[in-house]
């Protein structure tokens, strides 16, 4: 995406929205290490809640991704309409 947007030369607000989701993204997975760390030091056992909270953190990671390649692909799809 950020090679698409220099060549494209993205307007700043589209770079600002690309930039935003990029740190969302990492924000999430951020998040989701914490919680793994976390989860991992309560329960250094196997157990079914354990699992659910890591599984629950990783698809927020995956929503938060979907989220951010849409808006790559609106930002992109705007610029293109707008030449």
């Amino acid at each position: 995406m950020l090679v698409a947007g220099a060549l494209l030369r993205l307007s700043p607000l589209g770079w600002a929205v690309v930039v935003l989701a990029i740190a969302l993204v990492l924000a999430a997975e951020l998040g989701n290490t914490a919680i793994e760390a976390v989860v991992d030091l309560a329960s250094p056992d196997d157990h079914p809640l354990a699992k659910r909270a890591k599984d629950l953190a990783a698809a927020g990671v995956l929503v938060a991704s979907a989220g951010a390649a849409a808006a790559g692909v609106l930002v992109l799809v705007a610029t293109l309409a707008g030449r």
